[in-house]
Parts: structure tokens; sequence; C-alpha cells
């Protein structure tokens, strides 16, 4: 993609380890270079697995996002907090997955995103950073099932090293079939409902606006970006992302650390 290119285009973001360092902070220079690829006629949305509450704390400092694919795609939001578009998970999927689990894992602990709300159970609230928004705890996350589940959030104490394994395992023992089944940044893994995730919900954003695929660049680094990446005409892996992202990705640019959105934006400029 070229500078002319970025006039009429829509660049995705992933936000923890993509635009944001490792400490969180996001650099002058790739604010600077998104507003500059905004004033060249670009739209810009982040693509998060975040909810819209970590999301809303996060966008003062980017002034030039316009949309936010929100609880990885499960919602699509304007930068004010409008939802212009949001899938659900099923009540009783959701009660079955947690029975499931709880039966072949004991330990296990579970979270959701519902209505813009982050509920958790004590283990879940103890584990993610106070970054990614505030967290209401519960003793059982059943308790809060109701309408507006975005996504369950799945967290072991024996597993913070291994989420491979534990993917693993949800993988085989999920009672139903075509759930998104992920993970990104943090230690624990994530469902999301049918058909959904940040491809799909890029995909509904871009034809609303009016784009085609060719013409979107998706920058991410984690499992959960790799839909958007192999879905966006340009898909930018970060230099620190795992084998199986980059291999998925049309090019590679320079580490979260090294600025690498930037980085690819200015040798646009």
């Amino acid at each position: 993609m070229s500078l002319e290119d970025l006039n009429g285009a829509l660049i995705a973001l992933d936000v923890d380890g993509t635009i944001l360092r490792s400490d969180s902070v996001l650099a002058l220079r790739t604010s600077e270079a998104l507003d500059r690829a905004r004033q060249l006629g670009a739209t810009v949305t982040l693509a998060t697995g975040r909810d819209w509450v970590g999301v809303r704390d996060l966008l003062p400092t980017i002034p030039s996002a316009d949309y936010a694919l929100c609880v990885n795609g499960t919602e699509v939001a304007t930068a004010d907090g409008a939802i212009l578009h949001a899938t659900e998970l099923d009540i009783d999927v959701a009660r079955s997955v947690v029975a499931t689990l709880r039966s072949v894992l004991p330990g296990v602990a579970f979270g959701m995103g519902r209505d813009g709300d982050l509920i958790g159970e004590p283990l879940i609230a103890q584990n993610l950073p106070p970054d990614v928004g505030h967290t209401k705890e519960v003793s059982d996350v059943t308790e809060s099932f109701g309408p507006g589940i975005r996504d369950l959030v799945i967290f072991h104490p024996d597993y913070v090293e291994d989420l491979d394994g534990l993917h693993a395992l949800c993988l085989r023992a999920l009672p139903v079939e075509g759930l998104e089944v992920t993970y990104s940044g943090l230690p624990m893994i994530e469902i999301v409902p049918p058909g959904s995730g940040k491809d799909a919900g890029l995909a509904w954003l871009a034809n609303h606006l009016g784009i085609s695929n060719d013409r979107v660049v998706a920058f991410g680094d984690g499992l959960n970006d790799l839909g958007m990446l192999r879905w966006a005409g340009t898909g930018v892996a970060m230099g620190q992302a795992p084998a199986a992202v980059m291999k998925c990705a049309d090019e590679v640019t320079t580490s979260n650390d090294d600025d690498g959105v930037a980085q690819w934006l200015e040798e646009r400029f």
C-alpha cells in the first residue's frame, strides 16, 4: 500500500502489543503517525479484545480513532461510544460452556463482557491488568448471566505459562461447535459467539463504510488477530509476534517497542 492508497483506506489496529508498547504506553511517534494517516484520508479503527470501558479510557490518547472493534470484534462502536453492531453469546450456550469446563478443569475461573461491563470471578479480577478496565467482581459469573453477553474469559492458575495447553483443552471440551476460541496478551482464553471475531467485526465496518477489503490494512501481534490479518487486503504482523501470526501476514514490521506501526506508516509518508 502506497501513500496514495491511504486516502480512503481503513486502518485497523490491535491495541495491546501493537500500538501500545510493552509498558502499555502509546508512543508519541505512533500517535502522530496515525494523525498523519487520518489527515491523508484514512479511517482509523481500533480492533481489540478490550471491552468498551477499556477502550474508552484509551481513546483520549488516540484522537485519530474514528471507530473501535471491542471484545474481539463482537461490538463495533463509534469513538463516542455509540454501538453500531453487536453479536451475543447465547445464554444457554454460555451456561453449557461454564458447566463443562468446571467439570473437566477444577479451579477454573470465568469472566464475561456484558453490555459494556466486565464481570468476573475473583481470580479473573485479580489477574486482569488495571488498564484493561474495572472488573465487577462476583462469586459465580453464571449468576450475572443475561442478554448482552459478548464473550467469556477463562483463567486457571496452573496454565498461566501454558496458554497453548489451556486453549487445546478448551477446544477439546467445548460442548458447542463453531465458537471462536482464542487468546492474546492476557493469561486467559476467550470465547466469542460463532461467526464473530475481529475479522467479522472489521468486515462489517468496512461494508458499513463502503470500503472493500483490498483497501483495508490491519496490524496485529496475537492469535486473536489471525482472522483480521488474513481478511484485510494488507495484513501487517508486529516484529515480536509469534511465527504463526507472521506466517499469515502479508508484511512484517518492527516490534511494538520499536514503534512498528509508526515505522510502517512513515515509510509511506
